[in-house]
């Protein structure tokens, strides 16, 4: 548009300006002649008409005006550049609360082209009133008529922006804004209501995305992930990869980001999360923690009402507008941990709409706050309880700690009070880090959920026992990382729970005094991790809790199978909990895992996965509503080495150590696979682990897992086979390792000799 306005005021000005040049001339436009093609422009806003010397009172004189073109080109170009700004950041935007800032503007600048409009019109006038007055000062008399053209065309640009910036602002936000995690998904998005029980016309923006069936799909099975406040468009990859060929080929795989939750204008409060993770539970660190995450967060809680929009209930109705979004008549719904609330919430406003629900890590909703963290704080308990019996019954790890539960219990004494670990960080370089009782009991609960953390602890422990504080520490501090990193979004977490649950069992919302007792009857305060019961405390302090302590009612007939998943081992949602679910239920299966990890379906177990698949793909239902798998508590137990080289027999016994002591890394364990993963060595240097389409490749850097013995060089992993090989040089020899199932060989040079060794 501006371009075209360019080109008419070229068009006119080549016409206009020789005009003036000659009126200029005759004397009846002030000046002289300039060399510039600036000077002859200028000549357009000059004083003109009869000259000055010779102007009576009344003559026909008008002044200059400069000002007016000025005006006009800088409303010019300010709308240009607003618009233009707008336009760009629009389509850059990644979320909805920036989205609705740029429509404004975008709404704005046709306001401001109008105004630009208005003042260029009015300089086009001024330039015709000035030819007009030249012109009759000789004697011609010329009208005033509208230029470059009759009004109308001078309204068209502002009229076309203005349209424009209506459909804008009116428009629902595009695809674009949805960020999507992999081209195999379509990521959109969509705005519902707030409250989808009040005729508020007040919206919140909803992101969503599908993975597609390979041919027509047979069904829709859609994902309620884990927290509150995890991410489904995060988390959508590593599923569909955990998840049966079969059914990814065959089902339509819905993911989204519930309300608060990274793309569906999600918040967070990270810094303020980390702190509060790591401090000793009570009144003072909760009522610290809300006031710092929601400034952090940027939530007003001066209109509490507002938090109440977080209710998992409203979620639901979320779901069940991208479910009409799509035109998904009827779907399986399968949810995770907290996502097993949320199915079950939508499982009772809309059954007609599900054609099997599974709920995996189950949620009893029937539950008060109160009676679910006492619950899950026994819990944490027993499978800590179970951890270290586990080690006693396993010969490797009870060689190395001959009384695990009276090592921890002594470990929690010794870090009463904050003690200074010395050891590397990611980056290589050798640092003390400050470690308390608080943060290893924060670690250790995290841990628990799974086998794999779980055999963590026993090492751990057992350095421990054995006078070493560096593994026990590096749980401590590789938690305190990873918690301020994100995952679980803070400030959602305590969002959704607290708009869940009142805490509170009392008519004070604040009434921590009561909710202490409720926790002492009980029998939390007897138990070793009596803080899971502190988790709910900052709903005391946050702006909104409902008003009552009722419980959602239970389902139990139901027109779809429900398929409900539960371990022994399982500390947050106790396999109690999920056997009350599926008791209640008329067509109700329980697969229940012997020890296991919190959440057991997509983990390759075929006990636990195949009475869901089969049902997804064939309909048919189990044969036994109650199925029961085998597991394990911890994973097989990995025994500690040497912490010096001399402890070491041979070169081969070196480098099956390090291949032990990279894999049983704490960092190593818990990781994603999904970037670049750096593990600070004890003794100083680091190992970088790059993930590869079919293998990691590694690289020591002066890594010394022990002392006097530095590596560096690069090998690989192989996923197809589990083969490792790496070249490592040292400070008197080098050293060719490979391992895989048929065994392990090294040759090279060790303390200046050559060897050549297999075992």
């Amino acid at each position: 548009m501006v371009a075209t306005g360019i080109l008419l005021a070229v068009r006119w000005l080549r016409a206009a300006v020789p005009v003036f040049a000659e009126l200029r001339d005759l004397g009846v436009i002030a000046g002289s002649p300039g060399p510039t093609r600036r000077a002859r422009l200028g000549l357009l806003w000059r004083e003109s008409g009869v000259p000055a010397d010779q102007a009576g009172w009344s003559d026909l004189r008008v002044g200059a005006g400069r000002w007016l073109a000025w005006l006009a080109a800088a409303a010019v170009v300010i709308a240009t550049a607003v618009g233009l700004v707008a336009a760009l950041w629009l389509g850059a935007a990644s979320d909805a609360e920036m989205s609705r800032l740029l429509r404004v503007a975008t709404g704005i600048d046709g306001g401001l082209w109008l105004v630009a409009s208005i003042l260029v019109g009015a300089a086009c006038d001024a330039i015709l009133w000035r030819e007009a007055a030249a012109a009759r000062a000789l004697g011609v008399f010329i009208p005033l008529v509208d230029a470059p053209g009759r009004a109308v065309v001078r309204l068209v640009p502002p009229i076309l922006v203005f349209l424009a910036g209506t459909m804008v602002a009116s428009a629902r936000p595009d695809p674009w804004f949805v960020p999507c995690p992999q081209a195999s998904l379509t990521c959109d998005g969509m705005l519902v209501p707030v409250d989808h029980g009040a005729t508020s016309a007040a919206t919140i923006w909803i992101a969503y995305a599908t993975h597609h069936a390979v041919r027509e799909p047979i069904g829709t099975l859609a994902i309620a992930v884990g927290g509150p406040g995890g991410s489904g468009l995060a988390d959508a990859l590593a599923i569909l990869d955990s998840l049966d060929e079969d059914l990814v080929r065959t089902h339509d795989i819905l993911f989204w980001d519930q309300r608060g939750v990274g793309a569906s204008e999600g918040r967070d409060c990270p810094d303020a999360g980390a702190t509060y993770s790591l401090a000793r539970p009570g009144a003072a660190a909760a009522e610290t923690f809300v006031g710092a995450c929601l400034r952090e967060a940027g939530a007003d809680r001066a209109n509490p009402a507002d938090f109440a929009r977080y209710a998992t209930v409203q979620a639901a109705e979320d779901l069940d507008s991208i479910r009409e979004r799509l035109g998904i008549d009827r779907f399986a719904l399968y949810g995770e941990s907290y996502g097993t609330e949320l199915a079950q919430a939508y499982a009772a406003l809309h059954p007609e709409r599900l054609t099997a629900l599974i709920l995996d890590g189950s949620v009893d909703l029937t539950r008060s706050a109160t009676s679910f963290w006492a619950d899950a704080a026994h819990g944490f308990d027993t499978v800590l309880g179970d951890t270290l019996a586990a080690c006693t019954d396993d010969r490797d790890c009870s060689a190395d700690v001959r009384d695990p539960t009276r090592a921890y219990r002594s470990a929690l004494g010794r870090f009463e009070r904050p003690r200074n670990v010395t050891f590397g960080d990611h980056d290589g370089v050798v640092r003390e880090h400050r470690i308390d009782s608080v943060a290893i009991e924060a670690a250790v609960d995290s841990l628990l959920y799974d086998p794999a953390g779980r055999m963590l602890i026993q090492r751990a422990v057992a350095a421990f026992d054995r006078g070493d504080d560096i593994p026990l520490a590096r749980l401590a501090d590789s938690f305190a990382v990873a918690d301020g990193e994100g995952g679980v979004s803070f400030f959602s977490y305590h969002a959704i729970t607290c708009a869940d649950y009142r805490v509170s069992p009392t008519a004070d919302p604040g009434d921590l005094a009561a909710v202490v007792a409720a926790g002492a009857g009980a029998g939390v305060d007897a138990l070793r991790t009596d803080e899971v019961f502190a988790t709910p405390f900052p709903c005391l302090y946050w702006p909104y809790q409902p008003a009552d302590s009722a419980r959602p009612a239970p389902l139990t007939t139901t027109p779809f199978p429900v398929f409900v998943l539960s371990a022994t081992g399982d500390p947050i949602t106790p396999v109690g909990q999920g056997r009350a679910i599926a008791e209640r239920l008329s067509d109700g299966y329980l697969i229940e895992t012997a020890g296991g990890p919190h959440v057991t379906f997509g983990r390759g177990e075929s006990c636990v996965d195949r009475p869901v698949v089969e049902f997804l793909l064939t309909g048919t239902r189990p044969r036994s509503r109650v199925i029961s798998c085998p597991g394990e508590i911890a994973e097989a137990y990995v025994p500690l080495t040497p912490r010096s080289v001399a402890g070491y027999g041979d070169a081969l016994d070196a480098m099956i150590a390090t291949e032990q002591e990279l894999f049983a890394d704490p960092d190593y364990v818990l990781w994603d696979g999904a970037a670049e993963l750096r593990i600070g060595c004890r003794e100083g240097g680091f190992i970088a682990i790059t993930p590869a389409t079919i293998q990691d490749n590694i690289r020591f850097a002066e890594c010394a897992l022990v002392g006097g013995l530095a590596l560096t060089g690069t090998g690989t992993y192989a996923f197809d086979d589990g083969a490792v090989a790496w070249t490592v040089t040292f400070e008197d020899g080098e050293l060719d390792y490979e391992a895989n199932d048929d065994g392990s060989r090294v040759k090279g040079t060790w303390q200046g000799k050559p060897v050549d060794l297999s075992g």
